[in-house]
C-alpha cells in the first residue's frame, strides 16, 4: 500500500521540487498540497496522511505550531520539516519530528526519509496488531470463563405444580419442542417448561448440547450412536431408551465440524 504524503509549504516552486521528487518514487502519492499551517492541518484532518512534509516559517500557522496541532488529530501523522533554517531542528525534534531535512532539497535525503517513515508505519500497525491480538485473546478469555462459570454454577429452573425444580444440566437428555410446548427429558422424567428452544439453546451449555434441527435440542453427552439416514442426513441415537432424532444435512455438516470427524 502507497504511503499517503501531504506538503505543507507556502513556496511554490519548493514544492513543485517536492512533488516531482516524490512522483519518481514507488509507494508513495502525493494526497494534497497546502500553502500555510491552517489549511495545511484541515488538510491532514480530511485527508488523513500517513507522512506530512512542512516548513518552518509560514504565513498564518508556523510549522512547529503546525506539528503540535498534527499530533492533536484523531489520526496523527508522522511529519518531517523541509527548510532553510537549520537553527529548528532541535525545537522540531522536540515536538516529535521524524526528520528535519535542510534545503536546498536533495532526492536521496528525501528517499531516506520516506524508507525511515515505511518502516516506522510498519512498526505501529505491527505493535497496534499485536495489542489487538493481545486485547481480542483477553476478551474472549473473559468470555469463556465467565461461560464457564455461568454453566458450572447455574442450573434450569423449571416450574412445576407451584414449585421450582433445579436441573442439573449434565442430568438432561434431550429437550423437544412439540405441542407448543418445550419437553425437557432427563433420566427422572419428562419436565414440560417455559422455555423456548432458543431460550435453552443460549442457556444450555454449547460444549455438550447440541440443536440439532428446529425440534430438538440433545445432549451429545448421552449419543450413543450416530448413523446415516439417507441422502447426506442423520440420526442420532440416544443412551435414553434408544431415542432416535433426525440430524438434517445442514446440521449434520455443523456437528461433524463440531466433533471433528
Amino acid at each position: 500500500m502507497a504511503i499517503k504524503v501531504l506538503i505543507i509549504d507556502d513556496d511554490e516552486r519548493e514544492r513543485i521540487v517536492l512533488r516531482y521528487i516524490i512522483e519518481q518514487m514507488d509507494d508513495v502519492k502525493i494526497i494534497g498540497e497546502a500553502t500555510n499551517g491552517i489549511e495545511g492541518v484541515m488538510l491532514a484532518k480530511e485527508k488523513k496522511p500517513d507522512l506530512v512534509l512542512l516548513d518552518i516559517f509560514m504565513p498564518e500557522l508556523n510549522g512547529i505550531e503546525t506539528a503540535r496541532r498534527l499530533r492533536e488529530l484523531p489520526h496523527p501523522p508522522l511529519f518531517v520539516f523541509v527548510t532553510v533554517h537549520a537553527e529548528k531542528a532541535v525545537e522540531a525534534f522536540e515536538v516529535g519530528a521524524l526528520d528535519y531535512i535542510v534545503k536546498p532539497i536533495e532526492p536521496g535525503r528525501i528517499r531516506e526519509t520516506i524508507e525511515r517513515a515505511n518502516k516506522s508505519l510498519a512498526h505501529e500497525k505491527y505493535i497496534s496488531a499485536r495489542v489487538e491480538d493481545k486485547l481480542r485473546e483477553r476478551i474472549n478469555a473473559l468470555l469463556r470463563s465467565m461461560r464457564r462459570e455461568e454453566i458450572t454454577y447455574a442450573k434450569l429452573p423449571i416450574k412445576e405444580r407451584g414449585r421450582i425444580i433445579l436441573l442439573n444440566q449434565e442430568d438432561i437428555v434431550y429437550a423437544e419442542a412439540r405441542d407448543k410446548k418445550v419437553y425437557i427429558c432427563t433420566d427422572e422424567g419428562e419436565f414440560a417448561s417455559t422455555y423456548t428452544l432458543n431460550q435453552l439453546e443460549n442457556r444450555l451449555d454449547s460444549t455438550r448440547f447440541f440443536r440439532v434441527h428446529q425440534a430438538f435440542i440433545v445432549n451429545l453427552n448421552r449419543a450413543k450412536e450416530i448413523v446415516p439416514f439417507g441422502e447426506g442426513s442423520y440420526m442420532i441415537i440416544l443412551d435414553e431408551n434408544d431415542k432416535q432424532i433426525i440430524l438434517s444435512r445442514a446440521r449434520a455438516r455443523v456437528l461433524k465440524k463440531k466433533l471433528g470427524i
